[in-house]
């Protein structure tokens, strides 16, 4: 069985950061590879100043050399195989740009799958908006 990792994220604090940091480790050496820079796109701290801590997102980046943006979203660890993704159309900075969302639990099995259809992702050209 696929190992779940931090699946006491939403419950704790600690762990919910230590997810961060772990895709943060995976995610942003593929970008520095591909020559990307990428920013944060998505406001996840409510109107009273509190962070938003339910998984969506666990992880964000925009590239405007691509007008790409990836959005990772973690579930609740219910299915260890649960997984899924779509691309959307969303707007940064006034701009429509395509979004690749991918949805899962958070498991080895799962990293290297996210991994895999980012990659994929970033080197298939956008379609005009």
């Amino acid at each position: 069985m696929d190992t779940i990792l931090y699946p006491d994220f939403l419950e704790d604090i600690t762990s919910y950061q230590a997810a961060i940091d772990f895709w943060q480790a995976k995610l942003d050496p593929l970008f520095r590879e591909f020559g990307l820079s990428k920013q944060d796109y998505l406001n996840t701290i409510m109107v009273n100043g509190v962070s938003l801590h339910d998984g969506n997102p666990i992880y964000q980046a925009y590239f405007p050399e691509l007008k790409k943006a990836v959005r990772i979203i973690q579930e609740e660890p219910i299915l260890p195989a649960d997984f899924g993704s779509w691309v959307n159309l969303t707007e940064v900075d006034e701009e429509e740009v395509e979004e690749l969302v991918i949805s899962l639990v958070l498991t080895e099995d799962n990293v290297e799958r996210a991994g895999e259809e980012i990659r994929k992702w970033l080197v298939t050209p956008t379609e005009p908006c």
